[in-house]
């Protein structure tokens, strides 16, 4: 596994689940979410740049619930951590899952 060429590949869009979870934590209904965030990835392919390289300002003009922290979303290893429930993908859930199927294999 070439840690770094996977780095490389990782792309903007690609946290436009968590972008749509954001405003989830804001109260907005997902039904919409997925919409607007649908919004910002189509906003930033139009503009040629990465869906993190849209203002906040960018953002309040798809839903007003878009403060500041927003920032905080484009955050890759965070995104992955953030998927702790049962075949998730943060770390600790991956290591039980490696545990578990050891003991399997055992």
């Amino acid at each position: 596994i070439n840690a770094d060429k996977m780095k490389q590949c990782l792309t903007g869009d690609m946290l436009a689940t968590d972008l749509a979870e954001y405003l989830v934590r804001k109260g907005v209904p997902f039904r919409q979410t997925h919409h607007i965030s649908g919004a910002a990835v189509k906003m930033a392919e139009d503009r040629g740049c990465q869906i993190s390289d849209l203002s906040v300002a960018d953002l309040k003009t798809l839903h007003e619930s878009f403060e500041d922290d927003v920032l905080l979303v484009w955050n890759f290893e965070k995104s992955v951590d953030n998927r702790s429930s049962i075949g998730g993908t943060s770390r600790v859930t991956v290591q039980a899952q490696i545990a578990q199927l050891k003991q399997w294999l055992n």
